[in-house]
């Protein structure tokens, strides 16, 4: 089976995906070898990529693919996209900035293209359950983009193991619907196959010397094995050292086998284990002190012994393996539980001195540390490598790493607690909260602002108002987001001058953003301005705030430069939650200036950051609303359905901000094409959107396009209702001159309608 996939790799219409399943210890990886060993001896040239995703890796993003890139040498003809410097810092000088996700994932599609035009290609991913969700979602990427080319995926997974990582579920469920994915579960040995096995292994192989077994002990070997292949080698090793055949299990056996190294190598390995099932020797020499001649000479009898095998190499250096994970799991349970933690912590300080400028180690400092019980240096360096997850749209693992800090952080002494868990409650936020996990952000942000500013920690109060600013502004509280803001123009008074700047500059933009104080917000904006300059500090938030002021003046013109200064600045600071938020701000801009065509890229461009986000949040709902709304503006086929269906969703999301902005733009094509009915029931929903955000432009919006709906509809009665209830608590001079605009022509219409009334 495995042979014919192999040979179908030219064939467009054949499954370019194989992933094998079964129990550990079954053979997975070894029949992968077995494949690639397959490969080499072609005549036409296959070349092998592979990687091996370990437990710790789930919040390391890309380390299988790291391990893919470097587990062959390049052809001379193919040299790497300089976008994978970040991934890939032995091929040349890294980007100073992670590359945009769309970037990297296109730059690893290109170099495996090229690759493979020069012959055919197989990666192998090994233990794909552990794979991280940056790994999984590039997995299936490279899937859907290099199918017309020779490219072949064979992966490994263990049995049952796959729906505990909803990201790797989610790929092989895609594929299986896709057809994509050819499926092959390994089962036990049977008891012929498991005497073919110790047969074949017995010429020298198996304990460094030849193995003779009778029938009898062949039997028994596979009745205490179960037919699992790793078992039974383990089992026939042991008989060929006793006359009895051990009935125990395959770690104590394993164990057994380790007991027999010598001395320096027994020394290795625990240091080995505790860095993963993979592992440069020269670190270990490092982290451990281990002297160079006792190095070789552990690696040597590992290496005979079968306990480790070379791997890829990264630069001149040749990584190792151990042989199984169930070998290195063996290895570190027999160290003490005091060992261990001296060897992590150990492993984690030296990590740390060697901590390069984009953070890329903060990950597996942050994983040892934390079973090292170093708590400060397990949230720190968790916070570091969470806030590196979301500039790689890493979102799941940016949240994971932030819960991870959090649990280190009641442990530090008060002040480097609050600074830590408010910094790693704020990362947490901008990858997405909802339900009982917001509500508990909610509360420990509060708590731990009332302590900082007990204890005048300014800076760090104003970390706690960002973590909240973002969580309010994603929940739509603009009540919340509104007293919050002016709670941080007062915090600025006393803060430090960077953090007044940006704090003054982020009360400004939250102000303009819920249309409330306007003059206060761009005032706010033009002092954070003057603070910045003198600081030497640029501040997005400026930018799109002082556009949001324009916007809501009017001034079109103005407003452009500095909404699309704020959005291109968010990309080139890799802050994707805000990137998010400009483009849909230059969509919005266009869609008010009345040219829908000129909004529907900007739209494009938020839902491709919105697909590579996916988080918690409603970034992908928002991007379709207003790409809907584009379209029912250009009056295009289809364009009423899918704006329906974009309304639909933005109720389940319960996105009131955005909810209300689209029902009033659809208002106002249904107003203006004469579907007075339609554009009633959308004015009215929005109002009550607009009226539970306390949004005065847009509670004017909706009034006005709902009492010129029923006036159009021939209600006079309701509409004069409708235009009383209201009319006497809108204050004029807070509107935006779009709201001004259908205010003052709403009022002008009430009067000719009394006036016609009364006539009739």
């Amino acid at each position: 089976m495995i042979q014919q996939w192999m040979d179908a790799i030219a064939q467009p219409s054949s499954c370019k995906v194989l992933l094998l399943l079964g129990e550990p210890g079954i053979g997975k990886t070894r029949l992968l070898e077995e494949l690639r060993d397959m490969q080499a001896g072609q005549m036409q040239t296959r070349q092998t990529f592979w990687g091996q995703a370990f437990a710790a890796e789930l919040v390391r993003p890309y380390g299988i693919w790291i391990d893919v890139l470097r587990s062959l040498e390049r052809p001379p003809t193919v040299s790497p996209p300089p976008e994978l410097g970040f991934l890939l810092p032995e091929i040349g000088q890294p980007l100073t900035a992670p590359p945009d996700r769309s970037h990297l994932f296109d730059a690893v599609v290109q170099l495996l293209a090229d690759w493979a035009n020069s012959s055919p290609l197989t990666i192998v991913l090994d233990d794909v359950q552990w794979m991280d969700e940056a790994s999984s979602a590039l997995l299936h990427y490279a899937i859907r983009l290099l199918n017309h080319l020779p490219v072949q995926f064979a992966c490994t997974a263990r049995t049952g193991d796959l729906e505990t990582n909803a990201a790797v579920s989610r790929v092989v469920q895609a594929l299986r619907r896709e057809r994509r994915l050819q499926t092959l579960e390994l089962s036990s040995f049977s008891r012929g196959e498991t005497a073919e096995l110790i047969r074949c292994m017995s010429a020298g192989v198996i304990a460094g010397k030849g193995l003779e077994l009778s029938l009898e002990r062949v039997d028994q070997v596979f009745i205490d094995s179960g037919g699992n292949p790793l078992f039974a080698l383990e089992i026939a090793r042991a008989s060929a050292q006793s006359q009895s055949i051990p009935v125990d299990t395959l770690e104590a056996l394993i164990g057994d086998r380790l007991q027999q190294l010598n001395d320096v190598a027994q020394d290795f390995l625990p240091w080995a284990a505790a860095l993963g099932r993979s592992f440069k020797p020269t670190l270990v020499a490092q982290v451990a002190d281990y002297p160079l001649p006792r190095l070789l000479t552990a690696i040597e009898q590992l290496e005979q012994q079968s306990v480790i095998r070379p791997s890829h190499s990264i630069g001149n250096e040749i990584g190792y393996d151990f042989a199984h994970d169930i070998v290195r799991q063996v290895v570190y349970r027999q160290i003490s539980e005091p060992r261990r933690h001296l060897i992590h912590l150990q492993i984690a300080h030296q990590l740390n001195q060697l901590a390069l400028p984009d953070n890329a180690l903060a990950g597996d400092i942050a994983h040892h540390a934390a079973l090292s019980g170093d708590h400060e240096l397990a949230a720190s360096s968790a916070l570091l490598a969470a806030e590196r997850c979301l500039k790689l749209f890493a979102y799941a693992e940016a949240s994971t790493l932030a819960q991870r800090g959090i649990q280190h952080c009641q442990r530090l002494d008060t002040r480097t607690r609050i600074r830590l868990h408010l910094g790693l409650l704020k990362v947490w936020a901008i990858a997405g909260v909802t339900g009982e996990d917001a509500a508990q952000l909610k509360t420990d942000t509060q708590e731990l602002m009332q302590e900082a500013s007990q204890l005048n920690l300014k800076d760090d109060e104003g970390i706690g108002l960002e973590a909240l600013w973002i969580l309010y502004f994603n929940q739509s509280d603009f009540t919340s987001l509104h007293q919050h803001s002016i709670q941080a123009v007062e915090v600025s008074r006393v803060a430090s001058p960077v953090t007044a700047a940006r704090l003054l500059a982020s009360s400004g933009t939250c102000m303009a953003e819920i249309g409330r104080d306007m003059v206060r917000a761009e005032a706010l904006l033009l002092e954070a301005q003057s603070l910045a300059a003198r600081v030497g500090l640029q501040i997005t938030d400026i930018y799109s705030g002082l556009g949001s002021v324009y916007l809501h003046k009017g001034r079109y013109a103005e407003a452009r430069p500095l909404i699309w200064q704020a959005w291109q600045r968010s990309q080139a600071e890799q802050d994707h939650w805000r990137e998010s938020i400009y483009v849909s701000y230059m969509a919005r801009l266009e869609l008010e200036v009345g040219d829908p065509a000129a909004a529907l890229p900007y739209c494009q461009e938020m839902a491709i950051v919105a697909a590579k986000i996916q988080g918690e949040g409603s970034e992908g709902a928002v991007a379709s609303a207003l790409e809907a709304l584009a379209n029912y503006k250009l009056h295009q086929p289809g364009a009423a359905a899918a704006l329906k269906q974009a309304i639909e969703m933005l109720h389940q999301l319960d996105a009131k901000r955005v909810l209300s902005y689209i029902l009033i733009g659809a208002a106002e094509v249904d107003l203006e094409s004469d579907r007075l009915e339609l554009a009633a029931v959308r004015s009215d929903a929005a109002l009550q959107s607009a009226q539970a955000m306390k949004h005065p432009s847009e509670t004017a919006l909706a009034w006005a396009f709902w009492v010129q709906s029923v006036v159009a509809l021939g209600q006079p009665e309701q509409a004069i209702a409708q235009f009383e209830a209201l009319y006497s608590q809108i204050d004029p001079s807070t509107l935006s001159d779009r709201a001004r605009v259908a205010f003052d022509h709403t009022v002008q219409l009430m009067q000719e309608s009394r006036i016609h009334h009364k006539n009739h």
